[in-house]
């Protein structure tokens, strides 16, 4: 078989699979995209944390058990999305083609074969183009099958890591919400529980020294206190 006799579905497929290969190996690298989300959306969950833990209820009230209950599921939803995170960028082996100077030398052997003299009979069969783009064909099918099963592995994990995180968000604004509204209603309480203001009466204002309400127009030193004096 002659170089131009090359099947159009050899070269078709081969594309195809070379077009495959290639999109798997690039997924690789969106699990270290989605690194800087996580770290964002953990560093605004310790930022929240730090400015209300001096404000959460006593643990006795109901508030307070609501808000350990916030807590330790926002806890939890943490280390769900950071073991998932872990797992999905462990380290996994991807296969790839044979390495360049390999197939180099492969596709020279073909050509000196093919270039033999007994085989540059018309009856023979044989195209050093068809053959390597069969191989070529070969490896990009049986890599891509391999290197989509391990991405598709990472894609669950990471999606689980994502919910985790959500959840996490989640818990802790529910937590802030039940801490804000504790908060709120200690102050209102103790606003409102102070003592009202005591009256003062004529007598107690006399023993003090006061000027009594209806001496307040006089001056300094009349009254009936300074006519006693007086005498």
């Amino acid at each position: 078989m002659s170089e131009d006799k090359e099947p159009a579905a050899l070269a078709y497929i081969e594309k195809t699979l070379a077009d495959s290969y290639r999109k798997e190996i690039d997924q690789e690298e969106n699990v270290w995209r989605t690194l800087p989300f996580f770290a964002a959306t953990l560093a605004l969950e310790l930022a929240a944390l730090f400015q209300m833990i001096d404000k959460l209820a006593d643990p006795a009230t109901v508030a307070g058990k609501f808000s350990v209950l916030f807590l330790g599921l926002a806890g939890l939803c943490t280390l769900l999305s950071l073991g998932f995170l872990a797992a999905s960028i462990y380290p996994q082996k991807f296969d790839y083609v044979a390495k360049e100077t390999d197939l180099l030398t492969y596709a020279k052997d073909l050509i000196a074969y093919e270039q033999a003299p007994e085989n540059q009979e018309p009856g023979v069969p044989f195209s050093a183009v068809v053959t390597l783009k069969t191989e070529l064909a070969r490896q990009y099918a049986e890599s891509a099958v391999h290197n989509r099963r391990i991405n598709k592995q990472r894609e669950l994990r990471r999606s689980i890591a994502g919910l985790s995180a959500l959840g996490s968000v989640l818990t802790t604004v529910f937590l802030v919400a039940t801490t804000y509204m504790h908060y709120m209603s200690y102050h209102v309480e103790r606003d409102t529980s102070h003592e009202p203001v005591q009256v003062i009466t004529a007598g107690q204002a006399a023993k003090l020294g006061a000027v009594p309400p209806g001496n307040r127009d006089q001056p300094a030193g009349s009254g009936p206190a300074a006519h006693a004096s007086g005498h």
